[in-house]
């Protein structure tokens, strides 16, 4: 990295974590990660940054959990063969807008290096910043939140984790796509739940439990997925001053992590809003660690099933619909059973097509001459 390391981080003392009393140790996370010791920058596919920060929260004891949770992390088992780093903490600024450009300058050096990234904070308001590492990027990007609320309060002046989603959409110019996974309708404004369904997507937590594959493509199609605890049921994560009565199971949480890994998509992955001060007996670091865990796992068991790839070697399937007088092309990949559906759109007189994920039942919707919704509003999005 052309960036000088040495200042941005502080390594992560690996004599904090209390080892299971196990005789292959050398199969253990902690054995397989090459951690930065303050010298070498080390290489990866993927590195760990931990982010202790939470001066613009209510939700103060969040800037120890990214210790806290490799303290669980590295305590299991190595998920496959990887070049995994941890890079340490990232050294709070003087004031939390050093640290907010810190962690984008970081971040978008990581992705101008082809390394993706799991960041643990920290609380959510930290989404800001990683979204300003794709806008320094070329091309546009979609974000995924995994969350009980839309974090739509408005003021300009200050970013904090009931406001990040409010900078993001108005300051950010590079987001293309923004949706959310597990919101609850009785933390959300009508307003605020018609205005993000509007423009935006969302998926209802009753519906997103109800049908878990359904959440994939959402996620398989976003540049960076970020996961608050708060989405989590408080009897599953208490770890959090306003922990959530309702959302999704732990396992849950591991599912939809398991999605974001194997996207060939998803170069960053955050965590954000685990508090250990409200933990009870490492619960929610450790449940946090096994998300992070899944991700892992996931990551390096991608197809490369890039949209080259997927429009050269993959077999097409054409649905005429009489609505319209654009026939949809799907995609089935061999390797995974993914379908992908192309977009039409036009730039310039030009003629261009963006490969959405959907689900086989959109391609048996468009069978039985409906439009799939996704289809429609990505179609008017383009067009």
């Amino acid at each position: 990295m052309k960036i000088n390391i040495k200042d941005f981080f502080t390594p992560f003392d690996k004599s904090t974590i209390n080892l299971p009393l196990v005789h292959n140790k050398e199969d253990l996370l902690i054995s397989r990660t090459e951690f930065f010791s303050g010298k070498t920058v080390p290489e990866a596919d993927l590195v760990i940054i931990g982010v202790p920060e939470d001066r613009n929260s209510a939700n103060k004891g969040c800037r120890t959990a990214p210790d806290e949770i490799r303290k669980e992390l590295y305590k299991l088992y190595t998920p496959s063969t990887l070049k995994l780093a941890d890079l340490g903490n990232l050294k709070p600024g003087k004031n939390v807008n050093d640290t907010y450009f810190a962690l984008s300058e970081v971040v978008y050096e990581c992705f101008k290096h082809e390394t993706a990234v799991i960041i643990i904070g920290g609380t959510k308001d930290l989404t800001v910043p990683v979204c300003k590492a794709y806008e320094k990027g070329k091309k546009r990007f979609n974000l995924c939140v995994i969350d009980s609320v839309f974090n739509l309060e408005d003021d300009p002046d200050l970013i904090s984790p009931e406001n990040n989603l409010t900078h993001i959409i108005t300051n950010n110019k590079k987001l293309f796509s923004y949706t959310n996974i597990g919101y609850q309708t009785y933390y959300n404004s009508p307003e605020d739940i018609n205005y993000i369904k509007t423009n935006f997507e969302a998926v209802r937590l009753g519906i997103a439990r109800t049908d878990m594959a359904g959440n994939e493509p959402f996620i398989r199609d976003s540049d960076f997925t970020a996961l608050n605890i708060t989405s989590v049921k408080m009897t599953d994560a208490p770890a959090n001053t306003k922990p959530s009565v309702h959302g999704f199971y732990g396992e849950e949480a591991c599912q939809l992590a398991k999605y974001a890994g194997l996207s060939d998509k998803v170069s960053a992955f955050g965590l954000f809003e685990i508090n250990p001060e409200y933990d009870k007996r490492n619960q929610t670091t450790a449940l946090g660690a096994q998300i992070i865990w899944h991700f892992i796992e996931s990551f390096f068991k991608r197809k490369n099933e890039d949209e080259e790839y997927i429009k050269g070697k993959y077999k097409k399937y054409k649905v005429n619909l009489e609505q319209i007088s654009e026939k949809l092309v799907f995609y089935k990949s061999p390797k995974t059973s993914r379908w992908w559906v192309e977009v039409p759109y036009h730039v310039k007189s030009k003629e261009k097509t963006y490969l959405l994920s959907c689900t086989y039942e959109d391609y048996l919707k468009a069978g039985n001459n409906e439009i799939p919704e996704r289809w429609w509003k990505f179609f008017k999005k383009l067009n």
